[in-house]
């Protein structure tokens, strides 16, 4: 807004008429400015105009108040937590260049498994890498502790960590009130250990004011402390406008057996499934997909290109909580598996069984159901001696053409028995005259899941010349990079 300046507004009256109709008028002489305008030669006119004009416009110019400018801001919350020693840190500056990118993870594993913090020199590009790698993303928060935190509420860019909940909150009543999302999410996972009733009491007050995609979120986060006294709030979230809120409030139904969600889908699963005779399943999938159906998650039409019938059948099968087959059947997941499925439907049927021992976490399920063709998420149920144990069987039996996805679900390190299959297998290949780049995806999984103190072995199998020998040598070089990496880290 423009301020009323008699003296200025007098002078630029003055220049538009011309000083020969109407001399600049005088300037009050109670001020600094009066005193000095009075000095001015009164010689000419038009130099007298100027020089008031340049007089009044620094006056004008030295009296204003300087702009308020943005607050400073706050200073980042100590971590004190050690860094990285200084090689390790020059070699996240190399991986994070490109330059052996998919070791990071094991990098950001071994870190964090040390109690180290990330090195805040490095903060900009590590949180920049798990913009686009969304696996990384909760290890990465872990890392970068307060000060990542910080730098993300100044960079939009890595606005993805605000999201992320951080660790053991101390007021999580101050966070669920006024922090950010991955704050708040946080503090609610806080409060619902301690009171799950009083923390879904907290989500119910501010329940339609969330975004859809954060309702599905805060519904996931019911998982901890789960119980029946949640029940309500689910089945009300299976109403909510939102597909994907939908969707996840199903999931956590499935867990609750004694729910109406899981009497509704026994209902269904006991007219698709029952005992055929002999060793047989009888399959009726549904004949159509109703309304309650469709309340409770299942889509009307097959987004996978199978049959809409096949489609409502397998998730029918995936969304029914797995002790209902034991009470089918009156046997356990072996003898049931072990079953004759009719071919049209054995498809349908074992994926669903499959993503419910996953959704549900059932062992004794996911052990049955493991197998050669089975689905290699069920990898990720078993303990992680049983899933290497499980895959070196597989490698013995079957060799390595089929073990590439099976590999990958084996946390590294991985243990003598699964690296030594997969060395016998190599070593196999590699003395039968086969080719060395069939093998070369096995390969490359097993230089990032082999425990790096096998490398003895690997040189002794690259000995001599061809390409067998050339392919075991790049497999020892990643070995002696991942000891390297893990030497600087932990030292050694």
């Amino acid at each position: 807004m423009r301020v009323a300046d008699p003296v200025w507004d007098d002078l630029v009256s003055a220049a538009l008429v011309g000083t020969g109709r109407r001399p600049a008028a005088e300037v009050p002489a109670q001020d600094a400015l009066g005193a000095l305008a009075a000095q001015v030669d009164r010689a000419d006119e038009a130099v007298r105009l100027l020089d008031l004009a340049a007089i009044v416009m620094v006056h004008r110019r030295a009296g204003r108040r300087a702009p308020a400018g943005a607050p400073p801001a706050p200073c980042a919350e100590l971590d004190t937590r050690p860094s990285v020693p200084e090689r390790a840190r020059v070699r996240l500056r190399i991986l994070l260049e490109g330059d052996g990118m998919d070791f990071l993870p094991e990098w950001l594993t071994l870190a964090r498994a040390a109690g180290l913090r990330a090195p805040e020199s490095e903060l900009p590009a590590l949180l920049t890498a798990a913009r686009s790698r969304t696996d990384l993303r909760e290890i990465v928060a872990d890392l970068a502790g307060p000060r990542g935190r910080w730098l993300a509420g100044l960079n939009p860019e890595w606005a993805w960590l605000t999201r992320v909940a951080v660790p053991d909150p101390d007021d999580p009543i101050e966070l669920w009130r006024h922090g950010r999302f991955g704050e708040r999410l946080a503090a609610f996972e806080a409060l619902r250990t301690g009171d799950p009733d009083a923390a879904r009491g907290l989500l119910a007050r501010v329940w339609s004011a969330e975004p859809a995609e954060d309702r599905a979120v805060w519904v996931a986060a019911l998982r901890t402390g789960l119980s029946a006294r949640d029940e309500p709030f689910l089945e009300d979230a299976l109403d909510d406008r939102a597909k994907v809120v939908r969707v996840a409030a199903a999931r956590l139904l499935t867990e609750l057996p004694g729910s109406a969600f899981a009497a509704r889908m026994r209902e269904r699963a006991l007219a698709c499934l029952r005992p055929g005779g002999a060793g047989r399943v009888l399959v009726v999938p549904p004949s159509s997909c109703d309304a309650a159906m469709r309340r409770d998650g299942i889509a009307e039409t097959s987004p996978t290109g199978r049959e809409d019938h096949s489609w409502w059948l397998g998730e029918i099968v995936a969304a029914t909580p797995l002790a209902v087959w034991r009470e089918v059947f009156g046997a356990g997941p072996e003898e049931i598996v072990a079953r004759a499925l009719p071919r049209r439907f054995a498809e349908d049927v074992r994926e669903g069984w499959a993503r419910a021992a996953v959704l549900q976490r059932d062992v004794d399920w996911a052990r049955a159901l493991a197998g050669r063709g089975a689905p290699t998420r069920l990898l990720t149920v078993l303990p992680a001696a049983e899933c290497a144990e499980h895959v070196a069987r597989h490698i013995a039996a079957h060799g390595l053409s089929e073990a590439l996805q099976l590999l990958t679900n084996c946390p590294p390190p991985w243990p003598a028995v699964l690296g030594d299959a997969v060395l016998d297998a190599l070593a196999s290949a590699a003395g039968s005259g086969g080719y060395p780049w069939s093998f070369s995806g096995a390969r490359d999984v097993a230089g990032r899941g082999l425990d790096p103190a096998v490398v003895d072995r690997v040189e002794q199998l690259a000995q001599g010349e061809g390409e067998w020998p050339k392919a075991f040598r790049a497999l020892a070089d990643t070995l002696h990079y991942r000891a390297t990496m893990r030497a600087e880290l932990l030292g050694g």
